[in-house]
């Protein structure tokens, strides 16, 4: 059973401002079929070894697999959460140039976020039930008052300097990221790195007591009057199926060394021209069309 799909190409949109794009995303899910959107799900380079393998002694970053029973049976969504880019507007005036960032509210991106968790979650309860595996929201994983401490408050993931360095991409001042109802925002940018894995794959699903714990992120921008979805990311994390031996494992800082929470997959969908799902009105989201939505994640699942 694979989760995602695989490639070795990262496909990376920061900074990009849209250009035309296709009306709606059931239009787009309409004129590609299952094998172009299969083809446009690439991995993210971050979330493989570097030698493009898993090791039978369980070091690296990438779970070695011997067995169907090792895979997740049980996993929780741990984060659902949209970024949004914005945009910004620069205007002179004599000595003076003012700047105007735009991007959706707190409230706003919570709403945008809330309804794409909607147009999804059910699809990919089925897409995992397909898989054998479960896939559980907070409000079924977080079951005791322990777990919900535990998640909302407790649990502080740690990150790597190249980790912290891809974080910052995502949290820029001018940016904004919220979650959909009841989630933890996990930011993308360091979701592959080695030991943001460890944190995830091991702590974090060891207290939750599942197998694994999946994350989503979601890149819109906002323009005036209209907000652009972009690209969609996904990770799965946990617990390395190796136990560790007694002996020195090399290149622990490094991401090579044996880590007790590993990144089981970890892929990234960008539109090749962004579409303008999200209609804005002056204070609030006036529309939001995002009917195929379901299509493009059932296709990371295998």
């Amino acid at each position: 059973m694979k989760f995602f799909k695989f490639s070795l190409i990262l496909c990376s949109v920061f900074f990009i401002q849209p250009s035309f794009a296709q009306k709606t995303i059931k239009e787009y899910v309409n004129k590609n079929d299952s094998k172009k959107l299969d083809k446009a799900i690439l991995v993210d380079f971050m979330s493989q070894p570097a030698t493009g393998k898993s090791f039978r002694d369980g070091h690296g970053k990438g779970p070695y697999f011997n067995s169907k029973e090792q895979l997740p049976k049980k996993v929780a969504l741990i984060t659902f959460h949209i970024n949004d880019y914005g945009v910004s507007y620069s205007n002179d005036y004599g000595y003076t140039r003012v700047t105007t960032y735009i991007s959706v509210t707190e409230s706003g991106g919570n709403q945008i976020a809330s309804a794409m968790h909607n147009q999804t979650i059910e699809n990919l309860k089925k897409k995992f039930a397909e898989n054998r595996a479960t896939l559980l929201t907070p409000k079924e994983f977080l079951d005791t008052p322990e777990k919900k401490d535990y998640y909302y408050n407790q649990f502080q993931p740690t990150v790597s300097k190249i980790g912290k360095f891809l974080s910052n991409f995502e949290n820029r001042a001018t940016d904004i990221s919220v979650c959909a109802d009841d989630y933890r925002y996990f930011d993308m940018g360091a979701a592959f790195d080695y030991l943001r894995s460890e944190s995830l794959g091991s702590e974090l699903a060891e207290k939750l007591e599942v197998d694994a714990v999946l994350s989503i992120g979601i890149v819109i921008q906002t323009q005036k009057k209209e907000a652009y979805v972009r690209t969609f990311k996904m990770a799965l994390h946990g617990p390395n199926p190796i136990p560790k031996e007694d002996k020195k494992y090399v290149g622990q800082k490094t991401g090579v060394g044996y880590y007790n929470g590993q990144i089981y997959s970890g892929a990234t969908f960008a539109f090749k021209k962004p579409i303008p799902a999200i209609t804005l009105g002056k204070n609030e989201i006036t529309g939001m069309d995002f009917d195929g939505l379901e299509v493009i994640f059932d296709e990371f699942i295998a």
